[in-house]
């Protein structure tokens, strides 16, 4: 059992057991005779990572009972459903208003989600030296359209990364794609429990429609930090000399939740790791709803995240 982020446990070993006792969630691995704790209350989220991984029934209820989200994987490391705690919490008007869909609200607010999406892509481009890059100038057009610059953005990232090739979002074959679909299902997770405990409907979604097995406000909501994950991705390139060629996903399942522990972002002149402040920015668009008024919501920047621990001041982005 992997706990590099303390709050998003990853289990990765064959064979495991997993149980509470006296506040305490444990990892017995039957086949090495290994044994991992951690306290329940610091948990926000599980990563079920290999597939031969039981839980006791008590587990399970412990953990949701926290609102902590269990996301499974299968063989492929692909995520393929989660469990989820009842929604506990309703905020009357949050709820009112979400449901009335007030569409010239939702127009506006998407515009905001979108736009800084594509603004975080455009600094990951920036970041990486691609030269004259065209994001900004697709932007700044009157009528925005997200799926050229989608196309135009995977088309750099891709090149610069490793090779061109094209955004793989499921059954991805590439190396790439399958740990970007991977990182995005950790954001996910994360979205969706703050979701739930910030009194949001997952299945009314912003732009996206509700369909059967679907949760479109967890997908609209993720948006804006899926550049994070790219950056990541990048840098994990780079501090790791990777080829991309025959590469264990495993490093990378590694890699990912420190990232989300390690590095901050600033909301109202304080310093929030970034599985933090991803609540802070669920709690802002309920806030949003409740008074149909997105005109002064926190929208996460990748240009402003801290990548120093230590200090939280570095915003280099020096390798």
């Amino acid at each position: 059992m992997d706990n590099m982020s303390y709050h998003i446990i990853h289990i990765t070993k064959p064979t495991s057991y997993i149980l509470v006792e006296k506040g305490l969630l444990f990892c017995n691995v039957k086949k090495t005779g290994e044994i991992f704790k951690i306290a329940l209350d610091d948990i926000k989220a599980v990563i079920v990572c290999t597939p031969a991984v039981s839980f006791s029934n008590n587990a399970i209820a412990s953990l949701l009972s926290r609102n902590v989200v269990i996301q499974h994987c299968d063989k492929m490391f692909q995520p393929i459903g989660w469990s989820v705690p009842l929604s506990r919490i309703v905020k009357t008007n949050v709820f009112k208003n979400q449901i009335s869909k007030n569409d010239d609200f939702t127009n506006e607010l998407w515009k905001k989600i979108i736009r800084q999406k594509a603004l975080n892509q455009a600094v990951v481009l920036d970041i990486m030296n691609v030269g004259h890059h065209k994001l900004y100038n697709l932007i700044n057009k009157t009528l925005m359209s997200e799926a050229n610059i989608a196309k135009q953005y995977w088309a750099d990232y891709f090149s610069c990364l490793s090779e061109p090739m094209k955004r793989e979002h499921k059954n991805a074959q590439s190396f790439e794609n399958a740990c970007l679909n991977y990182g995005y299902a950790v954001l996910k997770t994360l979205i969706y429990r703050s979701i739930l405990i910030h009194g949001l409907l997952p299945n009314l979604g912003i732009k996206h429609t509700s369909n059967y097995k679907t949760t479109p406000l967890v997908y609209d909501l993720t948006e804006p930090f899926r550049a994070f994950v790219d950056f990541y991705l990048y840098r994990f390139s780079r501090e790791y000399d990777v080829e991309f060629e025959n590469q264990e996903i495993q490093e990378w399942i590694k890699y990912i939740p420190s990232c989300f522990k390690n590095y901050r972002l600033e909301y109202k002149s304080n310093s929030y790791k970034i599985v933090d402040i991803i609540d802070i920015y669920i709690e802002e668009i309920a806030r949003a709803f409740s008074k149909f008024d997105c005109s002064d919501i926190f929208l996460p920047d990748l240009n402003e995240q801290c990548l120093d621990k230590d200090t939280q001041r570095n915003r280099e982005y020096e390798e």
